[in-house]
């Protein structure tokens, strides 16, 4: 029987190996969990650098009007060779005019004097308006790269970023890019959907084409914008981007030495709905009809009565069940001598279901303390990400290395593997994360498969005549191998 297990156990280690030589491959997928049920999946294979690159290797479009040439793409370092994300939006106008359109749904206005945009003098928008999604946002720096006639090639970094969202959840993502002359500006945007990856210790980016499309209709409905148009910079073949480009043209300038209100006026502003879609504030307003109003709400006096009457019964409950108790305590001892003796009252039953409990919560608590953290400090990630991550990283191990009593080693992998699954998957749900890629579906069954190995060795450890530590210390070890592949691999 020994030998036997010890088979089935290399079998299991060897299938890692090549899941792991299977997320090596330089691909970039994603698995589409949709509504309907389907999946899908669409890959790209990056091509090996062959040394580095210059601007005449790679293919720079035309961007303003006085012949600036933008490299299409962003980069972790200013070199090609590191090529992250296709930039998908260019507007016409300086990045401060764009900030201001998106965050506060109204125009920048231009200073003559300091030849600089003048944004919203407060980062609060007016009370009649609605709070707009967009905020700032943090992230890794990344360049991309800019021909000039003036200074020739150069690279540069995100003027700024914005996201709707949270930083340890799901949001879209934006940076901006400067460039041009005060008279010809214009900002290339690269706008993508992530999340915060435990595993990977930073984000996932699941989506381009999506972002790009939000962004595109909230710039559409601004009163300054004057085109939007389409245009193939060629640069797709990342995700779901498909190399056509959202251009947007923006008005003429407003002038600071205008009245206050009119540098101000208000535009049409739009709300979220449940889908993540923008409708138009009037429409959401008309939707709020039901809403019970500071009329509709109760007096005083018929709420003292409404408090008055629950404790009422919470009383008549207490002592019904109480009298239940005394006058059928017969009953109620045979009940409770029955619970006794049935499998509930079994220890090995409750660590069975403690288990599997615990692996189903851990993934979603670790992400709600997250995100309540980041309310409480926020601009403060890597403080957040220090404190929560060794939880998400060594908490499964203890919880399947030391509850394992009893029962059948098969029925502990299954639990193990099953529970952690299943919290996985919930903590997608809970941040709304329907697009993963595929590399990451093939580690986290990796991930699954040695958390039940783990359970496997515990088991053994407490249920063995000679208990060893060599098989449980084997099986953390591959865990650890498995939570720094992402890390140093950047799967």
């Amino acid at each position: 029987m020994a030998s036997r297990l010890g088979a089935a156990e290399s079998l299991v280690v060897l299938g890692l190996v090549f899941l792991l030589a299977a997320t090596a491959v330089p691909t970039t997928s994603v698995v589409d969990f949709g509504a309907n049920g389907g999946v899908s999946t669409a890959a790209t294979t990056e091509p090996a650098p062959n040394g580095p690159k210059s601007a005449a290797d790679v293919r720079l479009v035309s961007v303003g009007d006085r012949g600036d040439r933008l490299w299409p793409f962003t980069s972790r370092d200013r070199a090609f060779e590191t090529l992250t994300l296709p930039v998908n939006v260019v507007v016409e106008g300086n990045p401060a005019r764009v900030r201001s359109l998106l965050m506060y749904s109204r125009d920048a206005t231009w200073d003559e004097t300091n030849e600089s945009w003048q944004q919203a003098s407060t980062e609060q928008a007016p009370t009649d308006e609605a709070a707009s999604p967009w905020g700032s946002a943090t992230g890794a720096d990344r360049f991309t790269f800019v021909d000039t006639a003036e200074s020739g090639g150069l690279w540069i970094a995100e003027s700024m970023q914005l996201h709707d969202g949270t930083y340890f959840g799901s949001r879209i993502h934006l940076r901006l890019y400067g460039g041009g002359t005060p008279d010809d500006s214009w900002t290339a945007i690269q706008a993508h959907r992530d999340y915060w990856d435990w595993f990977r210790l930073r984000h996932t980016v699941t989506s381009l084409s999506g972002p790009q499309h939000v962004v595109e209709r909230d710039l559409m409905r601004q009163s300054t914008v004057v085109d939007v148009r389409r245009e193939r910079f060629a640069n797709g073949g990342i995700i779901d981007a498909d190399g056509w480009v959202s251009v947007v043209e923006l008005g003429p300038p407003q002038l600071s030495t205008l009245p206050r209100d009119d540098a101000r006026r208000s535009v049409p502003v739009e709300s979220v709905t449940d889908r993540g879609e923008r409708r138009p504030a009037e429409r959401a307003d008309s939707d709020r009809g039901d809403t019970p109003s500071v009329l509709d709400a109760p007096t005083t006096d018929s709420a003292g009565v409404g408090t008055a009457l629950s404790i009422l019964a919470v009383v008549f409950v207490g002592v019904g069940g109480l009298a239940a108790v005394v006058t059928r305590r017969d009953e109620f001892g045979a009940l409770v001598e029955r619970l006794r003796w049935s499998r509930l009252a079994d220890d090995r039953f409750q660590r069975v279901v403690a288990l599997a409990v615990a692996l189903v919560a851990l993934p979603v608590l670790v992400r709600s303390a997250a995100l309540g953290l980041e309310s409480v400090i926020p601009n403060h990630p890597k403080v957040v990400a220090g404190l929560l991550s060794p939880v998400f990283a060594f908490a499964p191990v203890a919880l399947a290395a030391r509850l394992p009593r009893g029962y059948s080693p098969e029925l502990w992998f299954g639990t193990a593997f099953v529970g952690y699954g299943v919290g996985l998957v919930a903590d997608f749900a809970m941040i709304g994360v329907a697009v993963v890629p595929v590399d990451v579906v093939l580690h986290r069954f990796a991930v699954l498969v040695a958390l039940g190995v783990i359970a496997v060795a515990g088991h053994r450890r407490f249920e063995a005549s000679e208990p060893r530590r060599a098989p449980l210390w084997a099986a953390v070890c591959l865990w650890i191998l498995l939570f720094a592949w992402p890390l140093f691999l950047g799967i």
